[in-house]
């Protein structure tokens, strides 16, 4: 399930995986050349994942409005998809 434009929960009889995937850009050989930036976390359910995209999403919030403000937002994607 999609949670995001970069994060999307991947459930199957294992387990679950949280999905982060972004363009981003790097020099290689003095160049900015584009690439997909992946990173992948494991869970056992889809609670833990998606108590993991929360604590993600709130990550570098500079003050308490801002970090409640991003609760809001990420309870509302949650509530969506359900």
């Amino acid at each position: 399930m999609k949670l995001d434009n970069n994060y999307k929960v991947v459930s199957d009889s294992v387990g679950t995986i949280l999905t982060f995937q972004c363009e981003r850009t790097r020099e290689k050989d003095g160049k900015e050349v584009p690439y997909t930036f992946k990173d992948h976390w494991y869970f056992v359910s889809v609670e833990q994942a998606l108590r993991k995209y929360l604590e993600l999403k709130v990550n570098g919030c500079e003050d308490v409005k801002q970090c409640l403000d991003r609760i809001e937002e990420v309870k509302q994607i949650i509530l969506k998809i359900k």
